[in-house]
């Protein structure tokens, strides 16, 4: 049967990107905060609507002119987490061990309850560090690592702390009296009133009842280790001296002790945790030129976010599952020592349950979807690499990284919707949005159109698994479009190949696929697409229009003849946290809840 004319594919419109178009002469900026918006990005979505959160979070000092010997270096990037790690105060430290990576780009990974500790005796603290050897510099902890960083990198930064950082100020004076006065320590107290950590010397045992909450006491001689709590402001200047070297505080919940009645009032923090994160990483030039420190920081924000949440949740767990009872016309529920997430805990088992049953019950209503796309960012894209300062890799910038795909993303979702000229506007087009473990966000898309595509000569017209004769598209093809395996004399590939009892080694998705001259459908509704040449058995089905002007890996099957219905919804939402997928429904009356949290630089 010759190919219909439902799927000429008509013009697709370019997706490059600028960042800071010149119109009128002027580069286009938010109006309120000033920072470089990307080409289709509005106004609003850095510092709220006609920036209305703007005043939220206050600009932090300038960086102190010590920082000027490695601002600028190419290397700074790369050693911007062993420089903050050698004079960190507190230890990013987990329940669970930090788990291996394989080796290629840098990555920051946790796993297990996460704090941060002050250990003022322990061999690689700051605190000891600058206690007992004065930040000498062949004492320095961590001394494989530090040996990696240039002397008068630790000089300069050395002398910034020392000139500015009030823990630091208090630490030397400790340091002094500690002969005179053997039971003197440290209190660092979050008053409330200042922007920058306060400290308190003691020269006598404090009791008990003298210690308040949300205080870290240092002990000169006991050893004893401090926690500091998620919610506390003294987090991230202790954590991350590199980014807050005068100690300004974080975002927290800023605690008054001169309550009338003797009890501890805590205020306000000022804004939420993913808006002040926000302002922070796209309107301060430190998280660009700090670039893996950034990373380190993004990840523990982000897991302190999560523990303050589920702390919420675990304290209020009663009141919880009596209102989701309640909703579900139960009185009253028994109660129970376990703790379930709810639905509005994005990751949860049951939002992911909700998200699933949202989307089987639009296909099941207005049919199956008639094409699964994945579409990965391409680090090499020229709106990324622009940003690099030197010695940068697309790792050093997430916020760009993620910045940039929301926007190919939604590029790519309307080339989708108006590609096939003669097939409408399509039914509807459910996505999602996930990291893989190299760092890069890539989207699983299922969308439907009012026709289907199931004869091989109109899936001939949209999809190929071959190398183009033309030798740019073979150039695309070999670089975004094939399946590698490692060699046999390799380790076998952990994402794809399992080992057989004879040794074999198989591809969960069955590359090489055989050689055919025609596409065919089997009995089970799977799709063998059309191979016809040597080299075509390790290419990967792709749309060649959208390959051309995208640049970047983009799978493209055709669906709507799959026997894996409910599979294919069920993997478009599985085991992910952040961000989170968003149903989209064109031309019905059904709609889905959009995601209501946004990150910086909107990476959902």
């Amino acid at each position: 049967m010759p190919a219909s004319n439902t799927w000429i594919v008509g013009g697709i419109s370019s997706p490059r990107l600028a960042w800071g178009p010149t119109f009128n002469g002027q580069r286009k900026r938010c109006p309120h905060c000033q920072i470089l918006l990307l080409t289709g990005e509005r106004p609003g979505f850095c510092c709220g609507p006609n920036g209305s959160r703007l005043n939220d979070v206050h600009p932090l000092p300038p960086l102190p002119p010590e920082y000027e010997i490695f601002m600028n270096h190419p290397q700074i990037s790369s050693h911007s987490r062993i420089l903050n790690l050698i004079f960190s105060f507190a230890s990013l430290e987990t329940t669970q061990t930090f788990p291996t990576l394989p080796p290629g780009t840098s990555f920051l990974a946790i796993q297990g309850k996460v704090y941060h500790r002050v250990r003022p005796s322990h061999q690689n603290s700051a605190v000891r560090w600058l206690l007992h050897d004065g930040f000498q510099p062949e004492d320095a902890p961590h001394s494989h690592l530090a040996a990696q960083i240039p002397v008068e990198w630790k000089s300069a930064f050395t002398n910034a702390l020392t000139r500015l950082n009030p823990f630091v100020h208090a630490l030397k004076n400790l340091s002094v009296v500690a002969n005179d006065y053997p039971e003197a320590h440290l209190i660092l107290q979050d008053s409330g009133s200042s922007a920058e950590i306060a400290a308190i010397m003691c020269y006598e045992n404090t009791t008990q009842s003298q210690i308040r909450s949300r205080r870290l006491v240092v002990h000169k001689n006991t050893g004893s280790n401090q926690n500091i709590p998620t919610v506390s402001r003294l987090w991230e200047p202790l954590a991350y001296p590199l980014f807050f070297p005068q100690g300004t505080f974080g975002w927290g919940i800023p605690s008054i002790y001169d309550n009338l009645a003797g009890e501890n009032q805590y205020g306000d923090a000022p804004t939420t945790q993913m808006w002040y994160y926000r302002a922070l990483l796209l309107r301060e030039d430190r998280f660009n030129i700090f670039g893996r420190l950034t990373n380190e920081y993004l990840v523990d924000m982000f897991t302190r976010d999560l523990d303050n949440r589920l702390s919420y949740i675990r304290n209020n767990q009663l009141r919880i599952r009596q209102e989701e009872a309640e909703l579900m016309g139960e009185e009253e529920v028994t109660a129970s020592e376990n703790v379930y997430l709810p639905s509005s805990f994005l990751g949860s088992r049951r939002w992911a349950s909700e998200q699933i049953a949202d989307s089987l019950a639009i296909a099941s209503k207005l049919g199956n979807p008639t094409f699964f796309v994945t579409v990965t960012c391409n680090p090499e894209w020229e709106e990324i690499k622009s940003q690099l300062r030197p010695g940068q890799t697309f790792a050093d910038r997430p916020l760009v990284v993620v910045r940039t795909f929301k926007r190919k993303l939604t590029l790519l979702l309307n080339a989708l919707k108006s590609m096939f000229i003669n097939a409408g506007r399509p039914i509807y087009c459910i996505h999602s949005v996930e990291f893989q473990k190299r760092g890069l966000p890539h989207a699983h898309i299922l969308i439907k159109f009012r026709d289907d595509c199931v004869t091989p000569d109109d899936i001939d017209s949209v999809v190929s698994a071959e190398i183009p004769s033309n030798a740019s598209d073979a150039a695309l093809v070999r670089k975004f479009m094939m399946h590698n395996h490692p060699s046999i004399s390799a380790e076998p590939s952990k994402y794809c190949q399992r080992v057989e009892a004879d040794g074999s080694r198989a591809c969960r998705f069955k590359y090489p696929h055989s050689l055919q001259p025609t596409t065919t459908i089997d009995d089970e509704g799977r799709i063998h697409y059309r191979r016809r040449k040597s080299g075509d058995e390790m290419v990967v089905p792709h749309n060649l229009p959208l390959l051309r002007k995208f640049q970047c890996h983009i799978n493209f099957e055709v669906a709507n003849t799959s026997h894996i219905f409910q599979y294919l919804f069920k993997y478009i939402h599985k085991g992910q946290i952040y961000p989170s997928p968003q149903n989209f429904v064109l031309n019905s009356p059904y709609r889905t809840r959009q995601n209501p949290f946004s990150c910086p630089g909107s990476k959902q």
